[in-house]
Parts: C-alpha cells; sequence; structure tokens
C-alpha cells in the first residue's frame, strides 16, 4: 500500500485543502503447499480530498470520496469488486453565534458507484447487472441549523430536506429496487405501464461530522447521516456511516482503517436492511502539512 496525505493552507489564507490517497495491492502465489490456501491477487484505491473556503463567518466546504477494489481467487478466471462507492458533499455554513458554534447550514450531496454488480455462478456472472453507476443515484438537499460542540465536530438538523433517489437501469426500476414503485404489470408479468426511475422524498434529516486528531499520529475521520421521510413508506431511517482512520506507526508507516455502513429498509427488511463493508491495511505513507 501507499498512502498520501496532504494538507495546504499557504496558497490562499481564506483556503484549506486535505486529502488522504491510498492504494493497496496483495498477491498470495501457492505451490505444492500442503497446508491449504488459494492463490489470489487484488487491490485497492481509496481517497477523500477536501476544500474548506472561510471567510469571516462564511464556510464552503466540499468533500470528495471514492474507494474501489478488486480481487481474483483461483480458479477464477476473472476479477470481483470488493468496495466501490463515489460520494460528493457540499456544505454551506452562516455563523449566527458569538463564539461559532451555532450556525445556519446548507447541505448538498451525492452518492453513487463507478461500476455495474452482478451475481456469479462459478466463474461467470449473471446479467442482467444488480446496481450500476448512477443505478442507484441518492441525491439531497437540506437546509437547517449546526451546533459545533468543540472545534473538530459539527452536528446538523435539517428539517427541511429533499430527497431523490435515481435508477439509471430499467430492468431495477421496473423490479421496483432501491424503494421505487414497480412496473404495472399484467397477469402474464407483461409490463403494462413502466415504473418511473426516480423517487422524490421530502424529509428530515441529521447529520454528524467529525475529524479528529489525537497526539499527531491518530487521525480519526466520520460521517453519519440519516434520513426519515415525511411523504414515503416506510419513513426510515435511511442511514449512511463513512469512517477513516490512521495511525502513523512510524513516520513513514501507517495502519489505516475505512468502515462504510448503509442501513436502508426500502430495499430490503430484516438483517439484510444492514450492509457493512471493513477494509484494514498497512503500508508506507507520505505527509506534508
Amino acid at each position: 500500500m501507499v498512502g498520501f496525505l496532504l494538507a495546504q493552507d499557504t496558497l490562499v489564507k481564506a483556503y484549506k485543502y486535505e486529502g488522504l490517497l491510498s492504494a493497496q495491492a496483495s498477491q498470495t502465489a501457492l505451490s505444492n503447499w500442503r497446508a491449504g490456501g488459494q492463490n489470489q491477487f487484488g487491490g485497492a484505491v481509496q481517497g477523500q480530498s477536501t476544500l474548506t473556503y472561510t471567510r469571516k463567518r462564511t464556510s464552503l466546504t466540499s468533500t470528495l470520496s471514492t474507494q474501489y477494489g478488486l480481487l481474483k481467487v483461483a480458479p477464477q478466471r476473472t476479477f470481483r469488486k470488493t468496495q466501490d462507492l463515489l460520494l460528493l458533499l457540499i456544505k454551506y455554513r452562516r455563523s449566527i453565534h458569538p463564539k461559532d458554534r451555532w450556525a445556519l447550514v446548507g447541505v448538498l450531496d451525492g452518492r453513487t458507484q463507478w461500476t455495474a454488480s452482478y451475481k456469479y455462478l462459478g466463474d461467470s456472472l449473471l446479467k442482467p447487472a444488480e446496481s450500476a453507476f448512477l443505478a442507484p443515484f441518492y441525491g439531497q438537499f437540506s437546509v437547517g441549523v449546526s451546533y459545533r460542540p468543540r472545534s473538530e465536530w459539527h452536528i446538523s438538523v435539517l428539517p427541511l430536506s429533499g430527497r431523490v433517489t435515481y435508477v439509471r437501469l430499467g430492468h431495477l426500476a421496473n423490479e421496483g429496487a432501491f424503494g421505487l414503485t414497480p412496473a404495472v404489470r399484467d397477469e402474464n408479468g407483461s409490463i403494462l405501464s413502466p415504473a418511473r426511475k426516480t423517487l422524490w422524498e421530502v424529509g428530515l434529516r441529521f447529520t454528524s461530522n467529525l475529524n479528529l486528531t489525537i497526539f499527531k499520529s491518530l487521525t480519526i475521520k466520520h460521517f453519519l447521516d440519516a434520513f426519515g421521510s415525511y411523504s414515503h413508506k416506510p419513513w426510515g431511517p435511511v442511514l449512511f456511516s463513512q469512517l477513516q482512520a490512521a495511525y502513523q506507526l512510524k513516520s513513514w508507516l501507517a495502519l489505516t482503517l475505512s468502515q462504510q455502513l448503509i442501513y436502508d429498509p426500502r430495499i430490503t427488511s430484516g438483517p439484510e436492511a444492514l450492509q457493512l463493508l471493513t477494509t484494514w491495511g498497512i503500508g508506507f505513507t507520505y505527509k506534508t502539512l
């Protein structure tokens, strides 16, 4: 794994840039190895970039996060995805408190994935895709108030929040995937009226954004997003959580943890409504401040 952590605020005092990029690669090769195991090769890329503009009582922050990983295990002949995320978050903040604890906020964000996902039978993938780029796409625009209990932690309550779910692939929309209303079919299963590819909702949103540095060797970033609908059943809650932690073992060596959590009762019910992805890594790093 090769990692880069960048921070720059010298170009213009009003701007601050932070970024984290890591690339991992692993391989296991066995020959007459009687203790067991399988040949495998894989890799992953994770990154986060944040640009913040601050002037007097106003700040504007944009954050881009991405993850993508592949793995090939013998006797498979193809690579399969292990992680896939693309997230853009833009936040406007206007302070209304002398100590900058309370503020009016506006949040705009969008989330999707890079490539299509399939089920597999042996070494063959089963089409059509279960998800893909912009299938689904979740977009939200929210307005409310923010409270900052400490400089590294922002909590927002957004009572006016619009949310759109867009599914680009027609077969997924017609099945009612990702909370959409399915297509109208006759008794033979033929489509009488295709489904709409978008679902618009209005609801209440809560966000928590933590950016913590401990002893200059441990950095923790956590983003939590909870949405409850006024206009759709089931109302939710729909949860999205992203955690990134990096512990600097040496000046050139770091241990990293990345975790995503998604809970959406609109997709399915029971334990399957909870999705969890955890990735550990250790490797070389380069850091400038």
